[in-house]
């Protein structure tokens, strides 16, 4: 299968069909696309260290599943052209997976191949691995990261690790599992969840978290589980995405514990 063809095709959270009113006239350039689901969300951590006050069921739009969800919660606080960048109160209370699966449903509406990554970042908080999504978008010939809940638009490989590479690093001993994690929750739970993640994304299953995956739900997940960590040790080279699309989409087919219940 060409990956590119897949790519640039919408998936189970990134269909926007209902929404060609409001996406017809968006630029297709990632970078303008980039600067439009920034003018749309708001990111929980800024409105945290901000002191930003937004009623309760404000703050659970975090919790939305999906590109069409996201806009259409939009679109309900504010019915503005998605062009129009959004004053504070007006935007979507989220974290760094609804910018990237938007930003990723809007690239696809528009034929440029997109898929999230679900992996770790460097660049907040030197000398650990945050979890974090971003998207990679195919340009002349290969697949560019770029972040829109930090405003990255080329985000370096050696600042981003998707989930594959973060697990074979830290099960060969080159890095630190205990530097991973979203600035509560570090270790092996954060890696075993973070791989799950990607391989849906990989699959245009795009899940913002993993607390219904059975198979992970151990106790002391923090610490290391022979038994469940080799067997997904399996995954972590198809997470790479250097092998052929068909023996990812094959294998998360056949894993029933991959799949979210959406």
């Amino acid at each position: 299968m060409d990956s590119r063809v897949f790519y640039s095709q919408s998936g189970i959270t990134t269909n926007l069909d209902d929404f060609a009113e409001f996406t017809r006239a968006l630029p297709s350039e990632p970078k303008a696309l980039m600067e439009v689901v920034r003018g749309l969300l708001i990111h929980e951590g800024f409105v945290a260290q901000r002191k930003l006050r937004f009623e309760p069921d404000r703050m659970a739009d975090r919790d939305i599943v999906g590109a069409s969800n996201v806009l259409k919660r939009v679109i309900e606080i504010d019915p503005a052209p998605l062009t129009v960048e959004r004053y504070w109160r007006n935007r979507i209370v989220s974290f760094c997976y609804q910018f990237a699966v938007l930003l990723c449903a809007l690239l696809r509406e528009k034929d440029v191949p997109a898929r999230t990554r679900c992996g770790f970042a460097s660049y907040f908080r030197q000398g650990f691995w945050i979890d974090h999504w971003v998207v990679e978008y195919w340009n002349d010939g290969e697949w560019v990261v770029i972040d829109p809940d930090a405003g990255r638009d080329d985000v370096p490989q050696n600042e981003f690790h998707n989930a594959g590479e973060a697990w074979i690093l830290c099960r060969e001993g080159k890095l630190d599992p205990a530097v991973h994690g979203n600035y509560v929750l570090w270790g092996w739970d954060e890696l075993r969840g973070s791989l799950v993640n990607d391989m849906g994304a990989l699959n245009k299953v795009e899940c913002g978290s993993w607390d219904w995956c059975a198979l992970i739900d151990i106790p002391n997940r923090e610490n290391p589980d022979k038994v469940l960590d080799t067997q997904l040790d399996n995954l972590a080279p198809l997470a790479l995405a250097s092998c052929s699309l068909d023996a990812v989409i094959k294998t998360y087919q056949r894993q029933d514990y991959l799949h979210p219940p959406l």
